[in-house]
This record gives structure tokens, sequence and C-alpha cells, in this order.
């Protein structure tokens, strides 16, 4: 029977570093479309409030 791991093995190197041109991300910037009723100004609201 092999000896159990020790759980904090992993902590003990750090990853490979994450390179800025890796890290961006895109937004589509363009204005958005005047709002025509209450409804639609949910719905946007909802729709953009995940992020």
């Amino acid at each position: 029977m092999t000896a159990p791991e020790d759980p904090r093995a992993r902590f003990r190197s750090l990853p490979e570093p994450v390179l800025p041109e890796d890290a961006v991300e895109t937004v589509d910037a363009t204005a958005a479309a005047p709002l025509e009723t209450e409804s639609d100004e949910r719905d946007r609201f909802l729709r953009e409030a995940g992020g």
C-alpha cells in the first residue's frame, strides 16, 4: 500500500504566469439602441446586469 499524498503538495509550486495578451477581453462598445418602452428598458437592464 502506498503512502497517502500530502494534500498541501499542490500549493508548493506556482502555476505558469498568465500573459497580459492572454487576459485581454474584447467588448462590443457600440451604442445601445434607443429605448422605446418601459418594458424594453427593463429587459435591457436585466440583460446587461450580468456583466
